[in-house]
């Protein structure tokens, strides 16, 4: 599991440069950047390049999960994903004051509509229990699917750091010409926060 202990390892292994209490990696590509302050215990992304953060919950070192975001995020960059195409902690409602949820990254396309949703979570029990959940009633990444409405793809992902290795299990589920099977869902009402009325 990422915590603490091994973040400082995984950084270097992923090619951070050090300076003081600060790892930073730049995507030249992209023009995109990365930086931890670990005295603040801060997560940096680039806003200054695009890079949408809407709440704050995922920049520390408070959650475990908020360092498989961090690396997740590493991962899209490396990938030459644009920072204007990236996400963080976007929000939805349903229905008169009812929350929605929040999911950990949204990836846009060109044109700014939602391509994939990615709900991040720890490696092991965690990640299991979220997949399980999501084979029983869509969980999260299904719901979070029909609210932002464009979404071609949901991701559930993990990412572990063992032996000097960053690795990565996820879940890909396409919703690409899959309406139908959207729509069956709703009318089974597996959507039931989506389908709440005031």
């Amino acid at each position: 599991m990422i915590d603490k202990n091994n973040f400082k390892d995984l950084l270097v292994n992923l090619g951070f440069s050090i300076k003081g209490d600060t790892y930073t990696k730049k995507f030249k590509e992209t023009d995109a950047y990365l930086k931890v302050d670990f005295k603040a215990e801060k997560l940096i992304y680039p806003e200054d390049k695009g890079f949408t953060i809407n709440e704050k919950q995922t920049c520390n070192f408070k959650q475990k999960e908020n360092f498989v975001v961090f690396e997740c995020v590493h991962r899209l960059f490396e990938k030459q994903y644009k920072p204007e195409h990236i996400e963080l902690e976007p929000k939805w409602k349903v229905g008169h004051g009812a929350s929605g949820g929040r999911a950990d990254i949204m990836v846009k396309d060109n044109s700014g509509k939602s391509l994939l949703i990615i709900e991040c979570k720890t490696e092991g029990k965690e990640f299991n229990d979220a997949w399980k959940k999501t084979l029983i009633n869509g969980g999260q990444l299904l719901s979070y699917a029909k609210q932002a409405g464009s979404t071609q793809f949901v991701c559930l992902y993990a990412s572990d750091y063992l032996d000097n290795k960053v690795l990565a299990d996820y879940r890909l589920i396409t919703l690409k010409d899959n309406e139908k099977l959207l729509t069956e869902l709703v009318d089974k009402n597996l959507f039931r926060l989506i389908k709440q009325k005031a």
